[in-house]
């Protein structure tokens, strides 16, 4: 009995020794808590996919030892429209992509793309912010931060393929539309169709769809749509954006400073975004206009319909989706009421 005593302390010691050896020989420290992250879009190609990375980059280098964030893929790991249930499902750890992709999910929980303030959610500690955050825990998610351009950049537009003078002429037209547009699509009497944006521009060729949404300045000329688009409204739909979300599960595990520090990274990239939002927007859209885009405005009447009827039917979407409570404390927060 003695000896089996004296071997494990020896043991036990032994271990301890290489243990600090391995540490240099200083005091012993846990190794950093390494994340996996996905994304909706391949950055390089999609400019909304940069910021995701922009996020992953900062949060690295605030959390250097503590946090270390691997990128893995994007639509090559997991199809884009699958990936919200698998994050909850703990497949990956942190997303980045549209919130509207969220839309089957959080009923209700892209709200904050109608806001009408600088930073969407206000950021982090706001009341807005801890709202969102308390709806996305509901459904096994970690809401960490929403990042776009200023309010009048990084929109939602319309391209179309026949020059159109206002909401009338879209009757009937097949339009591809994310969540995000759909009910303003359906409000209108147009159709909307549903499609990765990967096979948005063989949709376009075939005549398959007659027209699309999206912010242009996500990589619009990267996809190769200025090519073959032909106009661009030029009255925007929704705000649009990036968010970064996280599995439940995997946020309760980590530790304080973990915690801290994926909170700590929002704030730059949020201010970060809005000026290189802006910047690339307008880049875009002058590549746009020199491969052959022509950019249409409306009448004032007829602009001041297209805002409305957009407002009003994502309104009417989330009322039917949301809790009254959750309705009525979403259009509080943003200033509706």
């Amino acid at each position: 009995m003695k000896l089996a005593k004296r071997l494990s302390a020896a043991v036990g010691t032994g271990l301890l020794a290489l243990a600090v050896a391995a540490a240099g020989g200083g005091e012993l420290r846990a190794a950093a808590t390494k994340l996996t992250m996905v994304g909706s879009w391949p950055p390089k190609v999609s400019s909304a996919a940069d910021i995701g990375i922009k996020y992953l980059e900062t949060a690295n280098k605030l959390g250097k030892g503590e946090v270390e964030i691997t990128f893995k893929g994007s639509r090559d790991v997991v199809p884009t429209f699958d990936q919200p249930e698998a994050l909850v499902r703990g497949l990956f750890d942190i997303w980045y992509g549209a919130p509207n992709y969220w839309a089957g999910v959080v009923p209700g929980g892209y709200f904050f793309e109608l806001s009408p303030y600088d930073v969407p959610d206000k950021g982090p500690g706001s009341d807005l912010y801890n709202f969102i955050v308390k709806m996305y825990e509901k459904h096994g998610v970690r809401y960490v931060g929403h990042f776009c351009g200023e309010p009048s950049t990084g929109n939602h537009f319309m391209y179309t393929q026949k020059k159109i003078s206002g909401i009338g002429d879209l009757k009937g037209r097949k339009i591809r539309v994310p969540p995000l547009t759909r009910f303003f699509v359906k409000q209108i009497g147009a159709e909307p169709v549903t499609l990765p944006p990967s096979e948005v521009y063989l949709a376009l060729e075939r005549g398959t769809v007659e027209g699309f949404t999206w912010p242009y300045y996500d990589g619009f000329t990267a996809f190769g749509w200025h090519k073959i688009s032909k106009f661009v409204i030029g009255h925007p739909l929704y705000r649009d954006g990036v968010s970064i979300m996280m599995n439940l599960d995997k946020w309760n595990k980590l530790s304080g400073d973990a915690k801290q520090v994926l909170i700590d990274a929002v704030g730059p990239v949020q201010g970060w975004t809005a000026g290189w939002v802006s910047a690339f927007q307008a880049q875009q859209l002058k590549e746009m206009l020199k491969a052959g885009m022509k950019l249409v405005t409306f009448s004032d009447k007829e602009a001041a319909q297209w805002e409305t009827t957009a407002n009003e039917a994502l309104w009417a979407q989330f009322k039917s989706v949301m809790s009254a409570e959750e309705y009525a404390t979403a259009r509080r927060l943003l200033g509706y009421n």
